[in-house]
């Protein structure tokens, strides 16, 4: 079934004259396969890899930290990917195809790369391998929508704690009751979006699994200085967050009440800026 999958992946690039080809192996023989093709050459398509025992220097590749079970997701993902590693360009037209362990779940899928189409999460996928990536994905949906609309027409000022929340809650208080104790709210839950509206009027932080369960909010986060250079103008808000990720495994996801700008910190450093207006979700 995958040289089949590689055979009409390859043939319709070809057809339709795409600018790149981005495919996913899940083994040494995908990889085989693929190169056994009378195509590959002329392609010379980008091999994506989430299993670094299949890296090859000699290839042009891309290493994404996590797989993604969602087929399109995982498109968006890779060839936002492939244009921050340089591979490709905005604009390019980009065949992907993914041969999954299921047959029924092959897929060949044909996109152009616009700017955000995977809002941000391949950039912070390369800060950590510890966080479900779909878990960044709904996550950043809700910020997103929070930035955009507010609550109640109003601007609204939240932080997003995301892995490592054992740490993180040993490193935080609450600030007054906890909504969400004794809870198996996930942050994928399509209910979810109006209960973090209401909350996010509660002072402090959400604190969110790497598997994606809603573990607390209205959380005080410790704070700290030491090492920490961020973009002059930012407060205490974004000072808590960016400690925070540089003293535990997990990243931070703030949306600032002034300026409306998401703001995305891991290993206490500043890495990704969005303006939720610009951007889908």
């Amino acid at each position: 079934m995958e040289q089949i999958i590689f055979q009409k992946g390859f043939e319709l690039a070809k057809a339709i004259s795409a600018d790149a080809v981005l495919f996913c192996a899940q083994s040494k023989k995908d990889i085989e396969l693929a190169k056994a093709n009378e195509l590959f050459y002329e392609i010379n398509p980008i091999l994506v890899i989430t299993d670094r025992s299949l890296r090859n220097r000699c290839e042009r590749e891309l290493f994404l930290a996590a797989d993604i079970m969602n087929v399109y997701k995982k498109a968006k993902i890779c060839i936002a990917g492939a244009v921050e590693e340089g591979f490709i360009k905005m604009e390019d037209l980009v065949v992907f195809i993914d041969t999954l362990w299921e047959e029924s779940d092959n897929a060949i899928i044909t996109m152009r790369a616009m700017p955000f189409m995977d809002n941000g999460i391949y950039t912070i996928l390369t800060h950590t391998s510890e966080i479900d990536p779909l878990v960044i994905y709904h996550a950043l949906r809700i910020i997103i929508q929070l930035g955009k609309k507010g609550r109640e027409g109003k601007p609204v000022g939240t932080t997003f704690i995301i892995g490592d929340s054992g740490d993180v809650m040993r490193h935080s208080s609450q600030i007054t009751y906890n909504p969400f104790e004794g809870s198996y709210v996930e942050i994928s839950d399509k209910t979810v979006v109006s209960m973090i509206k209401e909350y996010s009027r509660l002072d402090g932080a959400f604190i969110i699994s790497g598997k994606g369960k809603i573990v607390a909010a209205s959380r005080y986060l410790e704070s700290g200085k030491d090492d920490l250079v961020l973009p002059a103008g930012l407060g205490a808000r974004h000072m808590s967050a960016a400690w925070m990720s540089k003293i535990t495994n997990e990243i931070a996801v703030v949306l600032s009440e002034s300026d409306n700008m998401i703001r995305i910190f891991s290993k206490g450093q500043l890495v990704l800026e969005l303006d939720p207006k610009e951007m889908g979700g």
